[in-house]
């Protein structure tokens, strides 16, 4: 990044305090730095900012040449990147620029499909296993949840490849648009209640994918523009009142229509503190430029910025924005036209301009709902000493829907609401007030409604009797449970065949490969449970299945939790009657040609071992342990014989349960992963080892 003026955000800020000097529409080059490298993502990664952390996170994207699941956190003051090891990780995706999101009131970076099983070092069985339309990743805890939200079969409408992803604030909804296999279909997922909803959307804009999206929280209505593919240069407005689309054709505008092989799929953010969208444009056909954009929705007018510098050309499908409300910044992620493959990504910071003096009193925090039979007691911080609330609430089936009027004016942080129906959801909102009446923005809304927790642990002790253990809710007025069952249409395969979409080796009898349904679901138990715990004494032997047929019922299994008012949490992901995926896989490489792996020993009771599976070449599956070992070590003292063309192959670990049935495999772990096609002179990075000095020690995944 030559020739650019470069101010790191640290020396922006003062002991911590907010980037207040950061120049005025100027984008300012944050990483790499002389001192902090960045790591080698490759592009058609995702990423957004975490506020809670401090750090910019990405995931996926092309792993050297594979559809990778490596996830980073990216320190913006320091400059550091850091390679993070979670728990287990949703199947390696490319194509998923623009298409994941921050949740900030739930916490979570929101992770919708991408691309897989299309590059090679995959196991069909794997990604198919753990496909589903959600995943959340908890950067303080370092875990991914496949969170498994009801529709239950494997395309729900979902785009696959360069789906357009944004946030509403308003209401913590994840928003997913279009995208390859998307169309124009327009989803919003809900974390609190693990809700998935494809929208009412009458209008939309024509099929396609990398459009430029965002939420103008201001305003309250959804804003897309542009495309990777199309020629339409119309600005797009959704609003949930009307669940329409309206389009409107501006001048000026952006670019957006086909020029060359792309048209300049834009990425969006919105910048609350002045109400305007920005959108950053890509020109693949005049050498990656870049160009800078706001959008003001209210008055339905667009302008270009025209920074002294734009951010350096850039590749295509290598960008992801988001907006840092607490510090006024925009971050981007891009990946510069000429870098070499691998690419290292860049973060650029961008300020519109200074938010305006803000008179109104701080927002409250730290809002809490406590249920009690027909009553709610809410209780929350006030900021800055404000001695007034106001108190709103609403309802509504669906949380898009909810329209809140005020029902108190309280003098303390505190206000109980009686006469409520039991069984419903009411959602509040809090606004202080200071003392010339100046009147607050609303905090995080609350709802009567325990959140979704997660899901519950299904051990196999036999082959009628399932027992199903949970943790207990955290929230105080939880009272009690709902256990539900679901009868699993399964995918199974004997053998699979090399360079396929089934990679699987041969088996000695078919095993599940695939979840293509969940139906018939029920609930088990008659009264609230207060226990966390459930046995159910269910048969799982089919009486005479096909040859090709999976011999075992396979039952799902979700919890719901219920409170004081007699309201019921949305579905707990669910977990089935195979076993899951064994934890925290990680390999070493030891002296010659070992490769050394350790995971967690599975949490389902009557586990009898586990089996070890290897890649050779870039398809083909190897069993490693016919047998099952009862160990959480292994050491694979060929790893160096079955290597891939670039000397480096994969592991992935199963658990077999009491009646003989094989899980669902880990997330994988590289041996010996080389750089794909080298570095910059053409050598091999010996890694574990494509990002070592990005992560602590020799393990790694």
């Amino acid at each position: 990044m030559k020739h650019v003026l470069y101010i790191t955000f640290a020396a922006l800020c003062a002991a911590g305090a907010a980037a207040a000097e950061h120049p005025v529409n100027q984008w300012i080059p944050q990483s790499p730095r002389e001192a902090a490298p960045a790591p080698r993502l490759g592009y058609e990664g995702s990423g957004s900012y975490d506020p809670g952390n401090r750090k910019w996170i990405h995931h996926g994207g092309h792993d050297s040449h594979p559809q990778g699941f490596h996830t980073f956190a990216f320190d913006l003051e320091t400059g550091v990147w850091e390679m993070k090891f979670p728990n287990t990780s949703p199947p390696g995706v490319c194509c998923v620029d623009g298409a994941y999101i921050f949740d900030t009131a739930n916490q979570r970076f929101v992770r919708f499909p991408g691309a897989s099983l299309g590059h090679g070092y995959q196991w069909s069985r794997g990604v198919r296993l753990k496909n589903s339309p959600v995943w959340l990743y908890d950067l303080a805890a370092n875990r991914w949840m496949n969170m498994r939200p009801f529709p239950y079969t494997p395309s729900v409408g979902l785009g696959s490849l360069n789906a357009s992803a944004a946030y509403d604030s308003n209401r913590a909804l994840a928003i997913s648009f279009g995208g390859q296999g998307g169309g124009n279909h327009l989803f919003v997922y809900d974390a609190y209640s693990n809700r998935l909803v494809r929208m009412k959307a009458e209008n939309p804009p024509s099929p396609r994918d990398g459009a430029g999206l965002c939420y103008d929280s201001k305003n309250d209505v959804l804003v897309m523009f542009g495309s990777q593919y199309d020629d339409d240069e119309r600005t797009w407005l959704y609003r949930y009142a009307t669940g329409k689309w309206e389009s409107h054709d501006l001048t000026p505008r952006p670019v957006g229509r086909k020029v060359g092989e792309y048209s300049t799929t834009p990425v969006m953010a919105f910048d609350s503190a002045n109400g305007l969208c920005l959108c950053v444009t890509w020109h693949g056909d005049d050498g990656g430029r870049h160009e800078t954009w706001t959008f003001d929705a209210a008055k339905l007018q667009w302008t270009k910025m025209n920074p002294p510098a734009e951010p350096e050309p850039g590749a295509s499908r290598s960008r992801n924005m988001s907006y840092i409300a607490e510090e006024n910044l925009f971050i981007l992620e891009s990946i510069a036209e000429k870098a070499p493959w691998p690419q290292s990504p860049q973060i650029w910071t961008y300020r519109i301009k200074n938010a305006p003096a803000d008179k109104q009193p701080a927002a409250p925090t730290d809002l809490v709902v406590t249920t009690e039979s027909g009553k709610a007691t809410l209780t929350w911080k006030a900021v800055g000493g404000s001695g007034k609330f106001h108190v709103f609430r609403g309802e509504a089936e669906e949380v898009w829907n909810v329209k809140y009027a005020q029902v108190a004016t309280v003098n303390v942080p505190r206000f109980e609401d009686t006469g409520l129906t039991s069984g419903k959801t009411y959602f509040y909102r809090v606004k202080a007030v200071a003392a010339d009446g100046t009147v607050s923005p609303p905090g995080l809304s609350v709802r009567t409604q325990p959140r979704v927790f997660i899901k519950p642990v299904v051990s196999v002790l036999a082959a009628d009797k399932v027992e199903v253990t949970w943790a207990a809710h955290p929230a105080a007025d939880v009272k009690g449970y709902n256990v539900y069952r679901g009868l699993v249409d399964v995918r199974a395969l004997q053998k699979g065949k090399v360079y396929t979409s089934d990679n699987d080796p041969a088996y000695e009898r078919p095993v599940v490969v695939e979840v293509r349904d969940i139906t018939d679901i029920r609930k088990l138990n008659d009264r609230l449970l207060t226990l966390t715990q459930w046995t159910d004494n269910v048969d799982l032997k089919k009486a005479d299945p096909a040859e090709d047929e999976y011999r075992f019922h396979v039952y799902a299994y979700i919890i719901k939790a219920v409170n004081r008012l007699g309201t019921e949490s949305g579905p707990s992901p669910y977990a089935l009657t195979i076993p899951s995926e064994p934890e925290n896989l990680l390999c070493r490489e030891a002296a010659g040609g070992v490769a050394e792996l350790k995971w967690d020993a599975n949490s389902e009771k009557g586990i009898t071992g586990y089996r070890v599976y290897k890649l050779r070449g870039t398809s083909e599956i190897l069993m490693v342990t016919a047998d099952p070992i009862q160990a959480t070590i292994f050491n694979d003292k060929n790893a160096q014989g079955t290597p891939s063309q670039d000397n480096r192959s994969r592991y992935w670990v199963t658990a077999v349960d009491a009646i003989g049935q094989e899980g669902q495999p880990s997330s994988p772990a590289w041996y010996n992963h080389f750089g794909f096609w080298g570095d910059s002179e053409g050598r091999r990075s010996s890694a574990g080892s494509l990002y070592r000095g990005f992560f602590q020690g020799d393990w790694h995944q």
